[in-house]
């Protein structure tokens, strides 16, 4: 009798379950039977919108160039699929697959993931501008990097992505080469779609702690460039404080675009979270040892350089701002064109002619401040926008 209970509590003690194994980041997000769903779903129908099911709450587009639509076809075939199977709800917003704009939705869009199906480049993630840093790219990243280890993040490349930054839409892009990765990619802008069409969700307190991490990943690339600008004596120039001030600023954007997701009105402890979040990353701007004085937001800072200029633009009318012609300076970077739709993208009624210029100098190199101000000045000529 004792050596039968004997044995029995050694098989009770070995059928024990052992330490729970860690989940992976996705994982903390969405359900490892979601993430499964929508990896192993057969691309089928030809779904272009996928009903939400609370029209308040927005939607969200997937979105690609007219006749490269394979990989974006094949992300909502992904999750109608799996809807129609009941491996998954019906999400919260509608998910909408878009190749033009239509100016009378584009304001409903809370985000945008664009599949950029391509043939020279392996799967990649291009991060959205910084005039509409958003969480987007940051659930695409988790995603992407669960489904294929090693995926390249990479700041703002044109890639045919549909200009919704005028209307506060982030837009952020996977890279698909159908030759090799679009199922792939198609699962991730899948996973990630579905993820922002069903917030809040149960992943919705992971991804304020993956905002915080992602944010300083983020800042220590800018770190590290702003230590390569200075150069082997370690001087900080203005243009270094400039883009590295920018660089947080556009990290706190990125943790506020958190609210857009949630009813309305914000919860007030939710809203004292994120400001603490905020608050928080500025700690690396002492950190890093380019200054000690402590962090001021870009919009309260008194620069004291010759030929301030703030004047403040505001647009005539919602949506893109047609370009005048660059100037000359700005033709030595790769793409001026979208250095002229990121300085029209930055003009909200409150920033001044300085702060943009700021701004879009930290994103793509520094602008030279007489030719922004010219710049500004034939826009108004024109009558695209005024400046008071």
């Amino acid at each position: 009798m004792k050596l039968a209970v004997g044995i029995g509590l050694i098989v009770s003690f070995l059928m024990q379950p052992g330490p729970r194994a860690p989940l992976a980041p996705a994982e903390t997000l969405l359900e490892p039977a979601v993430l499964r769903a929508l990896a192993t779903q057969a691309t089928v129908g030809d779904a272009t919108t996928i009903a939400g099911s609370d029209p308040a709450m927005g939607e969200i587009a997937i979105t690609c160039v007219p006749e490269r639509c394979t990989g974006a076809r094949d992300a909502m075939r992904k999750v109608q699929g799996a809807i129609a199977s009941k491996a998954i709800d019906a999400p919260l917003r509608s998910i909408r697959l878009v190749s033009t704009i239509d100016a009378t939705q584009a304001p409903r869009l809370k985000a945008a993931i664009h599949v950029a199906d391509t043939t020279d480049r392996p799967l990649q993630v291009i991060r959205g501008m910084w005039s509409t840093a958003g969480i987007g790219d940051e659930v695409v990243e988790v995603f992407a990097r669960h489904v294929a280890a090693g995926v390249e993040a990479r700041p703002y490349e044109p890639l045919g992505q549909l200009p919704l930054d005028p209307f506060g839409v982030s837009t952020t892009t996977v890279v698909s080469n159908p030759s090799m990765s679009s199922q792939v990619a198609a699962t991730v802008a899948a996973q990630a779609a579905y993820f922002l069409a069903t917030l809040p969700n149960g992943g919705a307190e992971a991804l304020l702690s993956h905002l915080t991490v992602g944010a300083h990943a983020r800042l220590a690339e800018d770190g590290r460039k702003a230590v390569a600008q200075m150069g082997p004596q370690q001087r900080a120039s203005a243009d270094v404080l400039i883009m590295f001030g920018q660089a947080i600023d556009r990290e706190q954007r990125r943790m506020r675009s958190f609210e857009r997701f949630m009813p309305s009105p914000v919860d007030p402890m939710l809203h004292t979270r994120i400001a603490d979040m905020e608050k928080g990353i500025t700690s690396v701007w002492t950190s890093m040892g380019i200054t000690s004085a402590p962090f001021v937001p870009p919009a309260e800072r008194i620069r004291g350089r010759g030929g301030e200029d703030r004047r403040v633009p505001t647009r005539r009318s919602a949506g893109p701002i047609a370009p005048v012609e660059a100037p000359t300076a700005f033709l030595r970077f790769d793409h001026p064109d979208v250095i002229l739709y990121e300085l029209g993208n930055f003009i909200d009624g409150v920033r001044s002619v300085s702060d943009i210029r700021d701004a879009v100098s930290a994103e793509f190199g520094a602008l030279p401040f007489p030719s922004v101000v010219d710049y500004f000045d034939r826009l108004a000529a024109r009558g695209a926008i005024t400046l008071r």
